[in-house]
């Protein structure tokens, strides 16, 4: 009995020593802050192709979310024209090193669509901010109520930052859409630390004495 106590007791100590995943990483995760429509949310880039191009808009909005009480909206309207912009994204850049597993998800709704493809893409980058590679998940066909896109991947060799970019690519000018975007988050799974595994193994040893004492 007491063995399985001092057993339960190191793998205890063990799992409160490294935790089984870093909390979210992005700041402002749901599109909460500031509050109200029409607001630029904290800490996202409104990503696009070109600016100064009207074509899209990119706001908070109180009309639809997934929890709380608003989310990132990105409206697409056709324009044949230029400038015009061909993809727009909610973006966060944040510090990952190389061969991490990391776990992105990101809800998503879409309202209208007519030739846009939204996605959840991952860019990996280099110390200089050149991009490495790039993994992505792709929404489903037409309109559709909240779903959930996520992916689970290792960081390629070089990586030193990743940008989550909660994208929407339109096939020509004269695609449309709205769309929006709300509990984004990337986690980092958990590694053993070196003094968790230590202490694994001395409790381990301390087990084997003391079984070995009772014979």
């Amino acid at each position: 009995m007491k063995k399985i106590f001092f057993l339960g007791l190191v793998v205890g100590l063990v799992l409160s020593l490294s935790s089984a995943a870093h909390a979210n990483m992005l700041v402002n995760s749901s599109f909460e802050t500031p509050m109200g429509d029409n607001a630029d949310p904290d800490g996202w880039w409104g990503l696009r192709e070109f600016p100064t191009a009207t074509d899209v808009v990119m706001k908070t909005a109180t009309a639809e979310q997934y929890s709380g009480a608003q989310s990132g909206r990105i409206t697409m309207t056709a324009n044949t024209s230029t400038p015009r912009n061909l993809w727009a994204g909610w973006g966060q850049e944040v510090s990952i090193g190389a061969g991490q597993q990391i776990t992105a998800s990101a809800w998503l709704k879409a309202t209208a669509r007519n030739y846009a493809n939204p996605k959840l893409q991952l860019e990996f980058k280099d110390m200089g901010g050149v991009q490495i590679n790039k993994t992505s998940v792709a929404a489903p066909a037409g309109t559709f109520d909240w779903t959930n896109l996520s992916t689970t991947v290792t960081t390629p060799a070089g990586t030193e930052t990743v940008l989550v970019n909660l994208l929407v690519e339109k096939t020509s000018g004269g695609a449309s859409g709205e769309f929006y975007w709300d509990d984004a988050s990337i986690d980092v799974a958990a590694v053993p630390e070196p003094a968790s595994l230590l202490l694994l193994g001395s409790g381990l040893v301390g087990l084997l004495g003391v079984s070995r004492k009772k014979k």
